[in-house]
C-alpha cells in the first residue's frame, strides 16, 4: 500500500513538473516573438517622363523637427544617395526607429539628375511607415 501511494505521489509530482516546464517554454516563446523588429526602409523609384527608370540620380531625403508653430527645429534626418541600375534609391531607417514609437517620419524628397540634355529634377514628400518598406515613384521634370 505504501508503495502505491509513493508511486501516485511521484506521478503527480512529475505531471506538475511537466506543466511548469510547458508554461515556461510557452511564456519564453511569446516574449521573444513579440520583440521581433522589422526593418524600416524607404525606397524611391526615379523615372523619366517616358516611365523609364533613371540610374545615377541624386536623391536627398530629409526632415525637420518641430519646435512650435512659430519656429522650425533642426534637421533631424538628412541623407543623400544615388539611384541604382533599377532607378531605386534605398534608405534604411531601422536604427532610427524606436519600438513603440507612434509613426516614424514624413520627409521631404529632392531629386536631381544631370544628363547631356540638361538637369532634371523632382521633389515631394514621403511618409515613411515604421517597420515596413515604403515605396514611392517620382517623375523627373526637365
Amino acid at each position: 500500500m505504501k508503495l502505491a501511494v509513493e508511486r501516485e505521489n511521484n506521478k503527480q509530482e512529475m505531471n506538475s513538473r511537466i506543466a511548469v516546464y510547458f508554461i515556461l517554454i510557452f511564456s519564453l516563446g511569446i516574449t521573444t516573438s513579440c520583440d521581433n523588429e522589422e526593418d524600416t526602409i524607404a525606397e524611391i523609384l526615379v523615372v523619366n517622363q517616358e516611365g523609364t527608370s533613371v540610374q545615377g540620380a541624386e536623391v536627398r531625403i530629409f526632415g525637420q523637427g518641430t519646435v512650435d508653430s512659430d519656429q522650425v527645429g533642426d534637421i533631424a534626418i538628412d541623407r543623400t544617395t544615388f539611384t541604382n541600375t533599377n532607378g531605386i534609391a534605398e534608405f534604411d531607417f531601422t536604427d532610427d526607429y524606436e519600438p513603440g514609437q507612434s509613426g516614424f517620419a514624413i520627409l521631404d524628397v529632392e531629386i536631381l539628375f544631370d544628363s547631356p540634355t540638361g538637369i532634371s529634377a523632382a521633389s515631394g514628400v514621403l511618409k515613411v511607415v515604421e517597420e515596413e518598406t515604403t515605396r514611392k515613384t517620382f517623375v523627373l521634370e526637365p
